[in-house]
């Protein structure tokens, strides 16, 4: 069993010698923690993957939902997204990779997280899909400190050979941001998160900075964010009320 995590624990004190902008002015945080998926992306790599695949998306659906009730321990669990993800035949990396290179950010992305970057704010990414996925995606964006789930790993031959993931993706997420924290010698409450999944909750709780990207979705969830956004743009002036994008 894993250790709880104290979200008051991470040091510094955010109380001593808050960090400036070079204007001189208080800055509001000190890190960006971005979720991938719908947050700062027009697709989801999950869809895109299984619509490639010709499998439907209820059937990934099902198995989350049934490893997250307790039916699937987590070997099954693996076991079962591999039997899924070459339901049709062997699926080589290559193909994974292409699917995954389609993926469109948001317009706005781009220029919001280099203005981040320039306003001396880290910013990293925690995202519960494929590391095969994320790790592009972050070098894309020019993030070094990134975060994912599913790990697909490749035979000598290219071919998908086994996958491992965390069922429960929130507590990982969490997990995730407090290794970020430690990294970085930064506090919880020092870090703007953004997401849009109820996986993005913990996160929320622990930093007290939760916004949530609005979706038709996840109107039930507003209640638990600190902010509520209709667009990725208006991060910016959350997160760097002095930052302008490029």
């Amino acid at each position: 069993m894993t250790e709880p995590l104290d979200c008051h624990a991470t040091v510094p004190d955010p109380t001593s010698s808050p960090p400036t902008t070079r204007e001189g002015h208080r800055r509001p945080f000190d890190a960006v923690i971005a979720d991938v998926d719908d947050t700062l992306t027009l697709d989801n790599s999950a869809t895109e993957l299984l619509a490639a695949l010709g499998i439907p998306l209820q059937r990934l659906t099902d198995l989350i939902r049934e490893s997250e009730s307790g039916l699937l321990d987590q070997a099954a669990a693996d076991q079962r997204l591999l039997a899924l993800l070459t339901s049709h035949g062997r699926l080589d990396r290559p193909a994974v990779e292409t699917v995954f290179s389609k993926i469109r950010l948001r317009p706005s992305v781009t220029p919001m997280i280099r203005g981040f970057q320039r306003a001396g704010l880290r910013v990293g990414l925690i995202s519960a899909s494929f590391g095969t996925y994320v790790e592009p995606m972050a070098a894309r964006l020019g993030v070094t400190d990134r975060y994912s789930n599913v790990q697909l790993g490749f035979d000598d031959t290219d071919a998908l050979a086994s996958v491992r993931f965390t069922i429960d993706a929130a507590d990982l997420k969490h997990r995730q941001l407090h290794d970020f924290c430690a990294r970085h010698r930064l506090h919880p409450s020092r870090v703007l998160v953004v997401g849009d999944s109820r996986y993005d909750l913990r996160m929320f709780a622990c930093t007290g900075r939760g916004v949530l990207m609005a979706f038709p979705y996840n109107t039930p969830l507003h209640s638990h964010a600190w902010r509520v956004i209709d667009r990725i743009d208006e991060l910016a002036a959350l997160a760097a009320p002095a930052t302008r994008p490029e």
